[in-house]
């Protein structure tokens, strides 16, 4: 399930990447558009009319109510958000971003481009002169901020806004479609196992920058490379005792956990009838934490896993003179 928020400067390719976002997910673009067809219910030509003209109107009472047509566009992208969870959302523009702040797996994306390149786009696109493009771009962007400026006191533009800035001088459209699949299917990983540590109550160390304790971990990790298995180093903990005062007294950190196969491992060096406290502790892992998956990979089963990549070439150093 990924929720993405499109912000973009006029004319840098923001629209297009977002259409194209939409098909890759199977879904449709919230846009403008989207949201004055399906939002508002039956509206007027006139008040039609004001909306698509004016950002402050949509601070104005909906007929008959308190709630103003910001509230009402906030409320159902919100509620589309929060029922997503079999689904895809890609909101464009609107201030998105604002509405989405801090909401679990949202990504927040901006657009931008050179203003040269604009120009061409925008030119290009309704057959003008690039002095004309230049008057759309600026009274397009001036109009975009003056609406979220109006609707949320906020600037569109701030940098902090947004998880991810793409620069369409250098990028094409599938390659910023990628980036961004890319990171939403990564952040609703870290979204995920962030809920597991809220529920379970264990330690969440998803931001740690792997720092491997020993060689053999080290090892493990290139293995997994090779085979292009996604790992995640020691991201969480699990507290498996506790004293009479509530100190946790005995956990385990699980070395790797591998996404795909929704699998912690933990390494041992030791021979097998030598690992009894690690075996305490993944049998109370199993316990408390119902349904975690995990496992010890044992120094035999690494062993021959390390030789058997040896023998096929697959580890550095595993030529002939090596």
């Amino acid at each position: 399930m990924a929720i993405i928020t499109i912000s973009r400067q006029n004319g840098s390719l923001g629209d297009e990447i977002a259409a194209g976002l939409a098909t890759r997910l199977g879904t449709e673009v919230i846009s403008r558009q989207y949201a004055l067809d399906n939002f508002f219910g039956e509206i007027n030509p006139g008040t039609l009319a004001r909306l698509n003209e004016s950002a402050k109107f949509f601070q104005t009472p909906l007929p008959g109510s308190q709630r103003t047509y910001a509230d009402i566009l906030v409320e159902r992208i919100r509620s589309m958000a929060a029922t997503s969870a079999d689904s895809n959302l890609v909101v464009l523009g609107m201030g998105g971003c604002m509405i989405l702040a801090g909401y679990p797996g949202a990504v927040h994306v901006r657009v931008t481009a050179s203003e040269s390149m604009r120009v061409r786009t925008i030119a290009k696109h309704y057959r003008i002169t690039d002095d004309e493009a230049r008057e759309v771009i600026t009274i397009g962007d001036r109009k975009h901020k003056r609406f979220v400026q109006n609707v949320f006191s906020k600037d569109v533009t701030a940098p902090e806004n947004f998880d991810l800035t793409l620069n369409t001088d250098r990028l094409s459209v599938d390659e910023c479609i990628d980036a961004i699949c890319e990171l939403s299917r990564k952040h609703d990983l870290r979204a995920k196992l962030a809920r597991e540590n809220m529920a379970y109550g264990t330690v969440n160390h998803q931001t740690r920058t792997p720092v491997f304790k020993n060689e053999t971990e080290e090892e493990f990790a290139r293995i997994l490379d090779m085979f292009s298995i996604e790992w995640i180093y020691e991201p969480k903990t699990f507290p498996v005792e506790w004293d009479a005062e509530g100190n946790v007294t005995m956990a385990i950190s699980p070395d790797f956990y591998l996404p795909k196969f929704d699998l912690y491992l933990e390494l041992t060096t030791m021979d097998q009838k030598y690992v009894t406290k690690k075996n305490k502790k993944m049998r109370l892992v199993r316990e408390l934490y119902p349904g975690t998956n995990i496992r010890i990979v044992y120094k035999k089963d690494f062993n021959e896993l390390v030789n058997r990549l040896k023998l096929v070439g697959g580890m550095p150093g595993s030529g002939e003179n090596s």
